[in-house]
């Protein structure tokens, strides 16, 4: 038997393996590649003036992948994201120890700000696009950046509005304002504005919470499209929506980092028992 009837009669059994309901252990070849880090955080520790908010915090983010944070309201998963990105900085009294490395620089010493906010943008809870038409929303950001060419914007606005999934809705009322949009619309346009700067992460703080299912659906699709050009970091407190969109989900509980794994490992097989608690409806 040659190599492709090898092959063809182990998809056979498979298949049949399957549909008895049993495990069947994934081929040799058929195991994901492996993405190389692109934020690392180790022994991170933040405080919010005498408060402890995140306890020596250690985490691998990949390239290229989607990885939610989940856990009870307040348990460090959204001060956690802003770290990524220095948003923390607005806050007073805040103070951070440990590293935090993007591509191997350490973006908490000798790193500029707006430099790391263009490589890591991030899209807010709530839609916030800016007062002024969807064009100019888009074009806000690669305007700062020095492009000034007419038509330089408009492919960038176009191309921004595509990869949101946003661009056959709107494309017929650019100079319209944003703030006319539906809710789910408006998010969609954050996302574009986001990403018009080209960053290589994109940060999004419970993206749906706010959104009716159908936009949420939509949402949720645009981050699996979106995670081939982009790594993305989701906080969410939708369980169900971890599980459909992440490549690893890391529970969070009380400012500790609790179990970090593969999203099918982490939901079937928690190795510690607050997340099996936590998944199970025990708490949070």
């Amino acid at each position: 038997m040659d190599t492709a009837e090898q092959s063809w009669a182990a998809e056979v059994e498979a298949a049949a393996a399957r549909e008895r309901g049993e495990v069947v252990p994934p081929a040799a070849g058929d195991a994901k590649p492996e993405h190389p880090v692109r934020l690392s955080v180790q022994n991170l520790d933040l405080f919010y003036g005498d408060f402890h908010a995140l306890k020596n915090v250690s985490i691998d983010i990949r390239d290229r992948e989607v990885t939610s944070f989940i856990g009870p309201s307040g348990c460090g998963k959204s001060t956690l994201l802003r770290t990524l990105n220095r948003m923390n900085d607005l806050v007073k009294g805040c103070r951070i120890e440990g590293t935090i490395e993007l591509d191997g620089e350490d973006i908490y010493q000798d790193y500029n700000v707006t430099r790391l906010r263009q490589r890591v943008g991030m899209v807010f809870q709530r839609p916030n696009p800016f007062p002024m038409s969807i064009f100019d929303n888009v074009a806000y950001g690669p305007r700062g950046m020095g492009i000034k060419s007419k038509s330089e914007l408009e492919g960038i606005v176009e191309e921004s509005l595509r990869r949101a999934a946003l661009w056959d809705e709107v494309k017929d009322k650019l100079k319209s304002s944003g703030m006319g949009l539906s809710g789910g619309q408006q998010q969609r346009l954050c996302i574009a504005r986001a990403i018009a700067v080209h960053p290589e992460v994109l940060l999004m703080d419970e993206p749906t919470s706010a959104l009716d299912p159908i936009s949420t659906q939509m949402v949720e699709q645009l981050a699996l499209e979106l995670k081939e050009h982009y790594t993305l970091v989701v906080v969410t407190h939708n369980m169900q929506q971890a599980s459909r969109i992440s490549d690893s989900v890391a529970f969070f509980l009380l400012g500790e980092l609790v179990e970090h794994a593969p999203t099918e490992q982490l939901f079937a097989t928690p190795q510690d028992q607050r997340t099996a608690d936590y998944l199970t409806g025990r708490f949070g």
